[in-house]
């Protein structure tokens, strides 16, 4: 923080948390436009009252329209939001939490959005972080490789607005699995696609096979596309999961959850299951984007935040590319780095 955010700090204190507040009002509207005033109650824990003050100064200063279908952003709400993320990192001391978070985790970098109670707009807060950086690295022809789940589901949500660049071709990153339709690889490299102008490339395949299966397939011409593009790829968008909740989401038996509950599970990505030291103790049977491609890719990028959720990227951060990017929540870091100090007290 340099000397002149610290100066005017010291005269008006509470100006990190006003603008936090007013950015996340002017963002949820953004996300969920046309909407009205009372579905924004609760966010931020403001009143009826405290929404329509701030909604009433947004719409004064031109940076929101109030019509009879609801409230929607201007494209000068748009350039202001879009302005003031690095503002509030640094005013709120997220983006000091997120250097310090790096050299613990041995990471490019970590960025941190406010937040961690309300899963769905930390969710979006993460998910648009995530499109910026994209934005920043990213150029057309680029390859990007997506897994599937809820968080990295709004990502997509969020690039029609992002500003990433067209001409990207967008594959799953490994094959499908029971579920929501939308937090399917394939689903999510489409719906990236189709936000941005670029290409998707799928992989039918289910994300668990037989041994015997997967000699035949790596045959296959669709099969050997997707390999070729793995290896070209420039970006991995990922989150990062609860060992033993992913496991009994894929209907994994009796036997097979105890075992991984025995050697200390902790994490999956990519369909490798760590302990908390980062070491594999179990991997699933599949075709998709192997850890030597990983390692390879310039620009890894992993998706994951709640509290719930720090032990598991901790554990994943231990063995992951020195080049990786994280985006997280305030309530996730926080977490992170109390477990660490723990773990070397």
């Amino acid at each position: 923080m340099d000397a002149v955010t610290r100066s005017l700090l010291s005269i008006l204190p509470e100006m990190p948390e006003m603008l936090s507040v007013r950015c996340s009002i002017l963002n949820a509207i953004r996300q969920e436009g046309p909407v009205g005033r009372r579905s924004l109650v609760g966010r931020e824990g403001l009143s009826e009252r405290e929404v329509r003050a701030v909604c009433d100064l947004l719409r004064k200063q031109g940076l929101i329209t109030a019509e009879t279908s609801g409230m929607t952003v201007t494209p000068e709400g748009e350039t202001a939001l879009d302005s003031l993320q690095q503002v509030i990192r640094q005013w709120t001391g997220l983006e000091e939490l997120g250097t310090e978070l790096s050299r613990k985790l041995g990471i490019q970098k970590v960025m941190v959005v406010p937040g961690g109670d309300d899963h769905d707009l930390t969710k979006h807060r993460m998910a648009r972080s995530a499109c910026g950086y994209m934005a920043g690295v990213l150029q057309e022809g680029s390859i990007v490789a997506v897994t599937g789940g809820s968080t990295v589901a709004s990502v997509a949500d969020e690039a029609v607005t992002a500003g990433l660049p067209a001409g990207i071709r967008f594959i799953a990153a490994r094959g499908g699995t029971s579920g929501d339709v939308k937090s399917q690889a394939n689903m999510i490299a489409a719906m990236l696609a189709a936000a941005t102008g670029g290409d998707w490339t799928p992989l039918h395949l289910p994300e668990t096979l037989a041994e015997t299966s997967i000699g035949p397939l790596m045959e296959e011409p669709s099969v050997m596309e997707a390999m070729d593009l793995y290896n070209r790829t420039d970006c991995i968008v990922h989150g990062i999961g609860d060992a033993l909740e992913l496991a009994r989401r894929r209907g994994a038996d009796e036997a097979t959850l105890e075992k991984l509950a025995a050697e200390g599970a902790a994490a999956e990505a990519f369909g490798y299951y760590l302990d908390r030291d980062g070491s594999v103790i179990h991997r699933l049977l599949t075709i998709g984007l192997n850890r030597s491609q990983i390692d390879r890719i310039p620009h890894p990028l992993a998706v994951a935040g709640g509290k719930e959720k720090a032990g598991p990227i901790l554990a994943y951060m231990k063995q992951a590319p020195g080049q990786t990017v994280l985006v997280t929540d305030e309530a996730a870091a926080r977490e992170m780095l109390r477990l660490s100090e723990s773990e070397t007290n």
